[in-house]
């Protein structure tokens, strides 16, 4: 007999191997399928074992065509009695590929159907019933330019229907493609086996498939082979005998842990249900876990397969890049003996993932040609940039002015400072000197300067030499490249954002264990706010102990948090940045309306509320604008309403001369921490940071404050 095993693109080696240990003789393999013949036997056994196949399809003819009648000429010769009675049903479907004179498959299918009925209605004057969804018989044809071929799909659907998904997430892998990613992945069934994305498991589960010795359609509850006339039902019924008892043979085996993590609440809830369909609740095991707290709880090494998100659209592809960076270092720092494989559609950031790839196989997951790259960790780099950085010797005009030894005198007080305490970038210069009207900040690989307003009626021909001699000067000092200088001037940045604003290049600012990104077309200042560098950092020691809410600051996250009152223009920046932290955005809010109305509304308690003044006035909406100096007494009592017991509101400002509502201070209590928390490389500027913790006051049992 001749047989078509159909595939997903890429699959087609695997298929093979299958069908060879089936006994099965190939006489083909093309894109998409595999031509082989065998007994009925091999037929069987292929809709019952194969892990790789999309159908199974048994060949009853093929025959060249010039026209659509052709189709119905030749399922009408067809002795389609021995194949179905009057009494059943069936179905037809029709693939088309190459051209050719046939170029709707709908119309190809109906010409089958129509060649059918015409048959059984002339021999025996009825005729039997079309039945789309499970019939008894389905009838498959494939048209090739003139080449066309009729059989019997054997498997009645696609194979990848295993039986045990009974809830499925957003874009979930086939499960054939999945089995495919585990046996290319080099995990062999004898060590721990972790996916930290596992959606609905669908990995996971082909994976304890192929550990169990299952085969994968022993579960499902229907096959078009069933239905036909010619079903050899001993053969079939031998074969799922010996299926359960390989089955119940590989049950007595030791098996590894097999372990899924995933940031969705929902997703982890269908993997659950899966499982438990699917007979391995003690085998398989998954909670609900961001990759951010990703760490290897295992002690050896094992095989770490994942398919993370593609980012198709441009916005998405952006938050992916940062999401792979982020996976990248972790398995460096968490997984540097494990086997990582990794499947993904966004095949060129495949080096964020700063894995030694020894394998890369493409595989097409429907339309989407996508990679699946295998190998191992590349090593930890210990470099610290800013340690990189030192004086130049070298002598020219500009390395002895004013601005010159104020240079190196600031680098003697801080460059020190700051390496000692691990941080990745400091101030080195904060409009020290009225005629330079700039801040210079060394972060990490890259030197920062960052030009403000002039005076009004400054001649710009002045402030362009200044800025001039002040890169010039940088640039000596530290014997640096064009391409470690970062510039931002004002009026660039004003006809940048007249042109509509091109997609800036992000760099990025290391600050402990968080990773933020800054726009390279805007200034340090007006998108970082290097005073409150010690504010971000006492949040990111405090922010696990529950829900998190920030009002007016675009740079949170925790295990749960909301983030109000930032405007629209930040949502990509800080979704980019939930990625780069390994932090899912399904569970973190961004809302642009009135911060108070939203308080108004809310009824959830948070263990942390950071509320960030950094303007004199916020536009809420079009006509309402929140003034801070009046208004900040108000919000921070339904701030502090909002607390869980023991939850603390932490209000921050860089407003020049903002200090507490006397009332606030008499209602709540209140603890000054601007002096423990400000940055000694930047006390000039003319902004004033303070910043104070505030908690409900305790009353005693008198009633007394």
């Amino acid at each position: 007999m001749k047989f078509v095993s159909t595939c997903g693109a890429g699959l087609e080696a695997l298929v093979a191997g299958e069908v060879k240990s089936y006994g099965g003789q190939i006489s083909s393999s093309q894109r998409g399928e595999i031509r082989w013949s065998a007994p009925l036997e091999a037929g069987y056994r292929a809709c019952l074992w194969s892990r790789f196949s999309s159908r199974v399809v048994l060949v009853l003819t093929e025959f060249d065509i010039q026209k659509s009648d052709d189709l119905y000429e030749a399922a009408h010769s067809t002795t389609w009695e021995d194949h179905l009675s009057v009494r059943d049903s069936f179905a037809v479907d029709c693939v088309l590929a190459d051209g050719g004179p046939l170029t709707n498959s709908m119309f190809g299918a109906l010409r089958i159907k129509d060649g059918v009925v015409d048959r059984f209605r002339e021999r025996t004057g009825i005729r039997p019933t079309v039945k789309v969804q499970r019939p008894a018989v389905r009838v498959y044809l494939q048209v090739h330019g003139k080449q066309a071929l009729l059989g019997l799909d054997l498997s009645g659907e696609g194979l990848h229907r295993r039986g045990y998904r009974v809830v499925s997430g957003p874009a979930p892998l086939k499960e054939n493609l999945a089995a495919a990613i585990i046996a290319l992945s080099g995990w062999e069934g004898d060590v721990p086996l972790l996916d930290p994305m596992c959606g609905s498991a669908t990995l996971l589960l082909e994976a304890a498939l192929i550990r169990a010795d299952s085969a994968p359609g022993l579960s499902r509850s229907y096959y078009g082979l069933t239905g036909w006339r010619g079903h050899q039902e001993n053969i079939w019924n031998a074969l799922v005998a010996e299926a359960l008892e390989r089955e119940a043979d590989a049950q007595q085996q030791e098996w590894p842990p097999l372990i899924g993590y995933d940031g969705d609440r929902s997703a982890v809830g269908a993997a659950r249900k899966n499982i438990a369909q699917a007979g391995f609740a003690d085998r398989i095991h998954v909670e609900q876990q961001e990759i951010h707290r990703l760490d290897n709880k295992l002690g050896k090494s094992g095989c770490l397969v994942c398919n993370p998100p593609y980012g198709e659209r441009l916005s998405d592809s952006q938050s992916v890049k940062h999401l792979y960076r982020f996976m990248g270092e972790c398995f460096q720092r968490q997984f540097p003996a494990w086997r990582i494989a990794l499947f993904t559609a966004a095949p060129d950031y495949a080096d964020q993932f700063k894995v030694a790839f020894a394998s890369s196989v493409k595989i097409f997951n429907g339309p989407l040609a996508c990679r699946l790259f295998s190998g191992f960790p590349l090593p930890v780099s210990d470099r610290n940039w800013l340690q990189d950085w030192h004086m130049s010797s070298v002598k020219d005009g500009d390395a002895g002015t004013e601005l010159s030894n104020r240079l190196k005198k600031n680098f003697r007080k801080f460059h020190s400072w700051a390496v000692a305490r691990k941080l990745d970038w400091y101030r080195l210069y904060d409009r020290d000197l009225p005629q330079y009207n700039v801040a210079i900040d060394v972060v990490g690989g890259h030197l920062w300067i960052s030009e403000f307003p002039p005076p009004r009626g400054k001649d710009p021909r002045i402030a362009d030499e200044r800025f001039s001699e002040v890169t010039r000067t940088v640039r000596t000092l530290f014997d640096a490249s064009r391409d470690q200088v970062v510039v931002n001037r004002i009026r660039e940045a004003k006809r940048s954002s007249r042109k509509g604003g091109a997609r800036q290049k992000l760099l990025e600012i290391r600050e402990g264990d968080a990773v933020f990104l800054v726009g390279g077309g805007r200034g340090l200042e007006r998108q970082f706010f290097p005073e409150q560098r010690f504010v971000r950092k006492f949040i990111g020691h405090t922010v696990d102990r529950g829900p998190f809410l920030s009002l007016f600051d675009s740079s949170g996250g925790a295990r749960e948090t909301a983030t109000i009152g930032v405007t629209a223009s930040d949502e990509e920046m800080l979704l980019s940045s939930f990625s780069r932290n390994g932090l899912h955005p399904g569970n973190h809010d961004i809302a642009f309306e009135d911060v108070r109305d939203w308080l108004n509304k809310n009824r959830q308690q948070f263990s942390l509320i950071y509320i960030c003044f950094r303007h004199k006035r916020y536009r809420l909406n079009k006509s309402t604008v929140f003034d801070t100096v009046s208004g900040h007494r108000l919000l921070i009592s339904r701030a502090v309403a909002a607390l869980a017991d023991g939850g603390r509101v932490l209000v921050s400002s860089l407003i020049a001369g903002f200090e507490l509502d006397p009332a606030v201070t008499k209602s709540h209590a209140c603890n000054d921490l601007s002096r423990k928390l400000s940055s000694p490389d930047i006390v000039r500027g003319g902004r004033s940071f303070r910043c104070w913790e505030i908690t409900k006051r305790e009353v005693d049992e008198s009633g007394a404050s």
